[in-house]
């Protein structure tokens, strides 16, 4: 039987080592399929065929457009896409004449190859030959590439390096892990863990008194990219004329706790910290039930969807929330992602007949996501290829259209604070994660931290308060001052958000509240390296 799958050699000792027990593995396997009854065994091999083959064309696409193969991580990423967020990434990613055809001409070798072999080997006899040949040469393979790679001095690198006709063991053991540990099909086990940590988790002190706080969290955006950053095109006129005139206090060495939108709102959130199991968030303190307990009344507004099969934030944290409105309804799916200007009629209405004292708004952006032509209206359509400063025309335009989303991602986020200017306001904005635009290689989106770059976690953190706000608490201003060069990560936000509310609670750490005097640096671990700015 043939097995064609990819794997990604990350060290290659230890890979030929597990490549070799699972060739032999596979062998025993194969040769107790073939004791079946033939009712049995045929019906058998064409599934594990196909199987094969879906993750041999998957682990192709992976490795060649963000040199990753088909693991734990891809595989809840996967899981954790919404249906319009699958169809923008097709459209990105799949639905192009190069990888058509790639695909096709695959297809079309593995089909003739099939009936090559069927006819070679059309005896029962030659039939038995070749299957023990195969899997001959599959057992021996690695030890004869150890050989061969020392005694010609060839080095093996992680990233250009794959084994054809290898067994689908290691995806089978991703999935097995992914099912193991991942709450799967388990709402009632989400939430029923995030109500005992309500019984848990005690409200210290409270000494909350601001009216409104609006918590805006955008979407993939690089703030390198940014004008209010640096950047050498206008893409955020509003907000830097704000910064200029004193209302918007700019974090400078801020980064995502991950550089994709499930875990980075496992860990924003809760008191959940990158460096401990994804899975174990639902077991910590959330910022939601923390606020409902101080008589905040908690609104949760999104352009995301509520959609997902696995690690659906919108989903559990808006549920935590008194009030929610997802523009993509949980009971339908929408057709087309629409552009994040939609969510600002609905915040009128919430803000026409405020129900409370104190308020807390949670807005939650489509931001800058792929396809970035898709997230602006037309008439934001300001920059050109001939604006930006890169070695190939299609990594022009892409850059482009990414700047013009940027553009109206200011636009939307200026309207969001000319909502509160009138009140005594606080206005928090962040960014999930950042997004990697043709830097340097021919990629664009954001992919797993192994595969990334510094672009994918630099993202904007901005404070912006109204002139009633900087009136009334002028120590609060001083403190955000102090705190803006401070290096930072987005997985003890909720320590700075309880801070900057006057909330103590059980598991807060004044050490991680970067507006504390208190405050102590942490290393930040990316890709295995200290990250700095």
């Amino acid at each position: 039987m043939n097995w064609p799958i990819i794997l990604l050699v990350e060290d290659f000792q230890e890979s030929i080592i597990k490549f070799w027990i699972g060739a032999f593995a596979l062998f025993i396997f194969t040769a107790t399929i073939h004791l079946l009854p033939i009712k049995v065994r045929r019906p058998l091999q064409t599934v594990l065929i196909i199987l094969s083959a879906i993750i041999f064309v998957t682990n192709i696409f992976l490795f060649q457009k963000f040199s990753v193969p088909l693991n734990l991580d891809t595989l809840q990423i996967l899981l954790g896409t919404n249906p319009l967020t699958a169809k923008a990434f097709l459209q990105e990613y799949i639905l192009n004449f190069k990888i058509l055809g790639s695909l096709a001409a695959f297809i079309a070798l593995l089909t003739a190859l099939s009936f090559g072999l069927k006819k070679l080997f059309a005896t029962r006899s030659e039939e038995r030959l070749k299957r023990l040949a195969i899997e001959l040469i599959i057992f021996l393979f690695p030890p004869v590439m150890i050989y061969v790679c020392d005694a010609i001095n060839v080095p093996f690198n992680a990233t250009n390096n794959l084994f054809l006709n290898t067994m689908p063991w290691f995806t089978m053991s991703a999935i097995h892990e992914l099912i193991k540990t991942a709450p799967i099909g388990s709402e009632e086990k989400i939430f029923a863990a995030m109500n005992q940590q309500l019984k848990t988790e005690k409200i210290l002190t409270d000494a909350s008194n601001i009216p409104w706080v609006v918590f805006v969290l955008g979407e993939s955006t690089d703030r390198n990219h940014m004008q209010l950053y640096g950047y050498n095109l206008p893409t955020t006129p509003r907000l830097t004329a704000r910064f200029e005139q004193g209302e918007i206090f700019r974090f400078n060495d801020t980064i995502a706790c991950a550089n994709n939108t499930a875990p980075a709102m496992a860990r924003i959130f809760t008191f959940a910290e990158k460096d401990e199991p994804q899975n174990d968030w639902y077991f910590k303190a959330n910022l939601f039930d923390i606020l409902r307990r101080t008589d905040y009344h908690t609104v949760w507004l999104s352009n995301q969807s509520p959609l997902g099969l696995w690690g659906n934030f919108d989903k559990y944290f808006s549920a935590r929330c008194d009030e929610k409105f997802f523009i993509e309804a949980e009971d339908k799916i929408a057709q087309q992602r629409q552009v994040d200007g939609v969510l600002l009629p609905v915040l009128d209405k919430f803000l026409a007949a405020p129900t409370a004292e104190k308020n807390f708004y949670l807005i939650h952006l489509y931001g800058t996501h792929g396809i970035y032509e898709e997230r602006y209206p037309a008439k934001f359509e300001k920059f050109s290829s001939r604006d930006e400063d890169k070695p190939y025309e299609s990594w022009r335009e892409i850059t482009a259209e990414y700047d013009n989303a940027v553009l109206y991602n200011d636009f939307i986020v200026d309207e969001i604070i000319r909502r509160f200017e009138d009140k005594n306001a606080v206005l928090i904005y962040i960014s999930d994660h950042g997004e990697e635009v043709c830097e340097g290689r021919d990629f664009f989106g954001h992919s797993m931290e192994e595969e990334g770059n510094v672009h994918m976690i630099e993202i904007p953190a901005l404070i912006w308060a109204s002139k009633e706000f900087r009136e009334r608490y002028p120590e609060k201003i001083s403190a955000i001052n102090a705190a803006l060069d401070r290096p930072y990560r987005t997985d003890y936000l909720i320590h700075a958000l309880l801070d900057l509310m006057d909330i103590r609670t059980t598991s807060f750490d004044a050490s991680k509240s970067i507006i504390n005097e208190k405050f102590k640096t942490r290393p930040r671990i990316y890709n295995g390296e200290p990250y700095s700015k």
